[in-house]
């Protein structure tokens, strides 16, 4: 008989198959950060003692000498994406104006780049590209609102179509941001959006209908937890020790090759916690075949890993 969980005046039940497969599932950590910066041995320890497998994705201390460093001491077990660190530059210098010129100088030379890096390998996606997280990040000189469709970010969704890649895009759902997101997300179907910490305080009303629109558009669920998600901001849970939200449950269950998982843990003490409420706040509560592909399954094809 499976177990429930109680949330508010609802249950979720758990599936006995996925909670004995829980523990012991490879994780692929699509949000990791090495924070404050740690050697390759460290994360590469840091991942053994959770049992993720693989770990990556557009992080923000992840710089460029860090996340080569990173792609060459931990080879296949490392995801590297290009170009936060570059694209934060050219905010930080030129506003959103800079940001969405695609003619900008400083741009146009990360273009050539950012090409280099999918042209040979040495990157399996762009980003995180903050469009807009003028609700979702806790420094207010970190916080833009870009056009989520703007000609520059249109140039960088171009390559990832033209070398089978990911956009890592961070955008809370406004409406005229998802206006910009779908023209995007139409624009071209080969190229992927993985949306960071899917959408930061996106409900599943609003996440739904993109999901049905646009086959090309995955989800990953950092941020939406505890214990990075603090207790004030705990609307924004997807799931936590209880089990998760019954809405958001049906949601992944709809979508299961369109979720997967990510941590946001930049404190070194919180990424155990976190990954141990993947392990029995999530999972256990999803189908088995479910909790494989948003585990791993759902990264390992959609970044061909090893």
């Amino acid at each position: 008989m499976a177990v429930a969980a109680l949330l508010g005046c609802e249950t979720v039940a758990i599936d006995p198959e996925s909670a004995r497969l829980a523990p012991d599932l490879p994780l692929a950590d699509l949000h990791f950060h090495p924070d404050p910066p740690m050697s390759s041995q460290e994360a590469r320890d840091r991942m053994d003692k959770n049992g993720v497998r693989w770990a990556g994705g557009g992080v923000i201390n992840a710089d460029r000498p860090l996340w080569e460093r990173y792609a060459r001491e931990l080879g296949p077990r490392f995801i590297p994406f290009t170009g936060q660190s570059e694209l934060n530059r050219i905010y930080r210098r030129g506003g959103i104006a800079a940001m969405e010129d695609a003619t900008n100088p400083e741009f146009q030379e990360f273009l050539k780049v950012a090409e280099e890096d999918l042209k040979g390998g040495r990157a399996k996606g762009i980003g995180t590209i903050f469009a807009n997280n003028s609700r979702g990040h806790p420094d207010p000189g970190f916080r833009r609102k870009a056009r989520t469709d703007a000609p520059s970010i249109r140039l960088l969704y171009g390559l990832a179509a033209k070398y089978d890649a990911v956009v890592m895009l961070q955008m809370v759902p406004d409406p005229d941001s998802v206006a910009g997101f779908e023209r995007l997300l139409a624009s071209d179907r080969r190229a992927r959006i993985l949306w960071s910490q899917c959408g930061t305080d996106a409900a599943p009303g609003e996440v739904r209908p993109l999901m049905r629109r646009h086959p090309n558009l995955h989800c990953e669920l950092s941020w939406r937890y505890p214990p990075v998600v603090p207790p004030q901001l705990a609307f924004r849970n997807i799931f936590d020790e209880t089990g998760p939200k019954p809405e958001w449950l049906e949601l992944i269950e709809e979508f299961p090759d369109r979720f997967l998982v990510g941590n946001d843990a930049h404190i070194r003490s919180q990424y155990d916690r976190a990954t141990e409420v993947v392990r029995t706040g999530l999972l256990p509560y999803l189908k088995p075949a479910t909790a494989r592909m948003v585990a791993y399954a759902n990264a390992e094809r959609l970044f061909k890993l090893k």
